[in-house]
């Protein structure tokens, strides 16, 4: 592992960026994926809490696809992508009481983000009717 180039301040601490992942998806083609494969795609790719938090919106499909494209980017942020043995489910997206979009790590994914030292994440989530977008900072 090399070290980081660069920080970030946070509450005036220099924090390490360890990696940085982002990704954008259409969100046609989760509506695809929903409408060819429904729940086997669920589950295979989300957590009971993201399902929950995404089946109780109206906009249902941006949500998936967002917390879609957030899986993508924080498997980048590690390094792995879908390599190495990591699973669609070990990246989580979590929400706040606040609304901010947060990151927990199950399986091998948590296991090489405390390898390289992540000890937390900066995601952001954006999605509009037709693209959904991701980025993630892995933080040391």
């Amino acid at each position: 592992m090399t070290a980081p180039a660069r920080g970030v301040a946070a509450q005036g601490v220099i924090v390490p960026i360890i990696g940085q992942g982002i990704d954008a998806i259409d969100v046609d083609r989760i509506a695809r994926l929903l409408e060819r494969h429904g729940e086997r795609f669920l589950e295979r790719c989300f957590t009971p809490g993201e399902r929950a938090y995404a089946d109780s919106s109206r906009r249902r499909v941006e949500h998936y696809a967002a917390r879609f494209a957030a899986k993508e980017a924080i498997l980048k942020a590690i390094g792995t992508g879908w390599s190495r043995g990591v699973d669609w489910k070990d990246a989580e997206v979590t929400r706040e009481p606040s609304g901010r979009p947060g990151v927990r790590l199950h399986g091998v994914a948590a296991r090489i983000a405390t390898e390289l030292g992540v000890t937390r994440w900066s995601l952001s989530l954006s999605h509009t009717a037709t693209h959904a977008f991701a980025s993630a900072i892995a933080e040391g």
